[in-house]
């Protein structure tokens, strides 16, 4: 090996030396901040909190770099590629699956969709509401007047009888439908607080059962303040499915990552039916970098499946999963 060839090995090298270790110790916010006092540093818990939401991102970076390093010779390489995967296992816990002795039991199939608001192209919505294997309740976020009249009206009704809306013009309209009739509704509005966004309540009547189902849209983490009332908002529909029905469900763009404290803080309460693809942002309608958009279950719930939905012209993909009650 001539003198030229080694030193292009050796600075490739300490390059991917560098991104391993920044994106292992970046990756670690994860595990720091189930530690991490919150009171003292409030600004630094919250810019802790942003950074745990890359861990795909962390993952496939480090992890190449890592490997790279390793081959060239880098013993600590093999370090910074399992704190990698220990930071990306911290993940809130997902609904256990259901067996297959399970899988003849009746199956609710769930959806939720951010439309992203001004979206000029609403006939992708309406094709996968009509689709034979839509879902039963779909929960609907940026919910403007254009998708509340699509809705509304014709075969999209037909499919979706029993709906509530509430559209607006600014990212926070939201809508829920559902081919099972409610036995209750309501539409949860904090005026007082602009920290809060509207979110719906409702218990539907599906196969002799109770469902109670929560669709919500939370700020994302804009400071700490947000990142505090997001997560607020989510310990309360938690509260709330549990006290509403045996079966609970909460579903929507939560603005927050499976690693993060949202989830993480109405565990074991609520588990994740959704998995840990990424949907946002919808790139070319296949490239994503977090997973935003989530199904959270009650206990009384087993996961069936899961999948990321099609491209419905939103910066957001949907998502979809089927559950079956536990025995």
């Amino acid at each position: 090996m001539d003198k030229h060839t080694s030193a292009a090995r050796t600075a490739f090298r300490r390059r991917a030396a560098w991104l391993a270790v920044l994106c292992a110790l970046a990756s670690a916010s994860a595990i720091t901040a189930r530690w991490w006092p919150e009171a003292p540093l409030p600004t630094l818990q919250w810019l802790m909190g942003l950074s745990i939401h890359w861990q795909w991102l962390y993952l496939c970076l480090g992890g190449a770099a890592s490997v790279a390093w390793a081959a060239l010779g880098g013993r600590a390489a093999w370090l910074a590629l399992l704190v990698l995967v220990a930071a990306w296992w911290t993940h809130a816990p997902s609904a256990p699956p259901a067996a297959e002795a399970a899988r003849g039991a009746p199956v609710l199939r769930i959806g939720t969709a951010n439309l992203q608001i001004g979206n000029p192209d609403l006939s992708r919505l309406q094709q996968w509401l009509l689709d034979p294997a839509s879902p039963d309740v779909v929960m609907l976020q940026e919910f403007g007047d254009d998708a509340a009249r699509l809705v509304a009206h014709g075969p999209v009704r037909a499919r979706y009888p029993h709906q509530v809306l509430a559209p607006a013009p600014d990212p926070f309209g939201i809508a829920l439908l559902s081919r099972h009739p409610f036995t209750a509704t309501d539409t949860v509005t904090t005026p007082a607080d602009p920290r809060r966004t509207p979110h719906l309540r409702a218990t539907l009547s599906w196969q002799g059962r109770a469902v109670a189902v929560s669709a919500v849209h939370p700020m994302p983490p804009l400071d700490r303040a947000y990142a505090l009332v997001r997560d607020a908002t989510l310990r309360d529909e938690a509260r709330w499915l549990a006290g509403a029905a045996p079966l609970g469900v909460l579903a929507g763009d939560l603005n927050d990552t499976p690693w993060s404290t949202g989830l993480r803080g109405v565990a074991p309460a609520l588990q994740r039916a959704s998995g840990l693809a990424p949907t946002w942002p919808n790139l070319g309608g296949w490239l994503s970098l977090l997973p935003l958009d989530h199904v959270l279950v009650s206990a009384g719930w087993l996961r069936v499946a899961s999948a990321v939905g099609p491209d419905l012209g939103s910066d957001h993909r949907p998502v979809m999963v089927d559950v079956t009650p536990a025995p």
